[in-house]
């Protein structure tokens, strides 16, 4: 299998230029922000352009979720293309890719300064960055069969009437681009953890959420009382790991440390404090 790279910063063209690329050098198939595409058809995967946070976005076009990546690898295995082509900022994010998805590294890279006009990169540039026009290299009927039940049900209809095809692509707004800024707030941040710390069998009480923002992400520190009913220390790797999973699912915050102080465990002396400390995410 030949891997080629389509490399150039955001807004310059990628996707809309990608169709022709293939068509030219014999390629199988495309991989673009988080999809597999052959022959213009959406094969496996899920569009980065769909989500509705920038930072669950762009873990979506380098395949960070196990589910997510095992569906496209697998969707590959079945394919088994002779080449493929796959879109991507820089040759460090599509070499991530290539890791992510057992392919070979690209043995030919192609920027796209070096095939399209100053002109046309500018126009790109301004069709993203001030009207949060997004290309996909598929027809619009795969859109729709593929994204617009999920778009429907997170947005209203009204926010996705700009939705239009020519040439084999379709052009849309992902709802980061109307939404603006996504900011989470603490009050409300701390709500979330709260229902889902409630929700964990093991837990007999939520004594205290503090949470700090720094600069690596967000720091979560949880005073709980314990039911002993399963290793304490298996207890706070499940707790960690579904607020971990949990918050950036529903929020797209990530979560970079979260600290367990264990305040008290039932049927043990209530003087019984001890912190469990963990890095998230590293």
């Amino acid at each position: 299998m030949k891997v080629y790279a389509l490399v150039g910063a955001t807004g310059t063209g990628k996707s809309y230029r990608a169709p022709q690329i293939a068509q030219e050098l014999g390629i199988d198939c495309i991989i673009d922000d988080g999809l597999l595409i052959s022959q213009g058809k959406i094969i496996a995967g899920t569009s980065a352009k769909a989500e509705i946070s920038k930072i669950r976005a762009a873990k979506v076009a380098v395949f960070y979720f196990p589910e997510h990546r095992e569906q496209v690898k697998r969707a590959i295995r079945e394919l088994r293309p002779e080449k493929i082509l796959i879109l991507g900022i820089s040759y460090q994010m599509v070499c991530k890719i290539c890791e992510r998805l057992e392919l070979p590294f690209p043995e030919e890279v192609i920027n796209i300064e070096n095939i399209v006009s100053v002109e046309e990169i500018e126009l790109a540039r301004s069709a993203r960055e001030l009207e949060g026009k997004h290309t996909i290299p598929v027809p619009l009927v795969e859109i729709k069969r593929n994204l617009w039940g999920n778009l429907v049900d997170s947005l209203p209809l009204a926010v996705w009437r700009f939705f239009y095809s020519y040439r084999g692509k379709t052009v849309v707004r992902p709802p980061f681009s109307y939404l603006g800024k996504l900011v989470v707030s603490k009050r409300a941040l701390r709500s979330l953890i709260f229902k889902l710390l409630a929700g964990m069998t093991f837990i007999e009480t939520v004594n205290r959420i503090d949470i700090h923002w720094e600069a690596g992400g967000v720091v979560v520190v949880v005073g709980c009382v314990f039911r002993k009913e399963r290793s304490i220390s298996s207890a706070c790797d499940t707790l960690r790991k579904s607020l971990q999973d949990r918050v950036m699912y529903l929020t797209g915050v990530e979560l970079r440390r979260i600290d367990v102080d264990i305040e008290g465990i039932v049927g043990v002396k209530p003087d019984f404090v001890t912190r469990e400390v963990s890095v998230v995410g590293k």
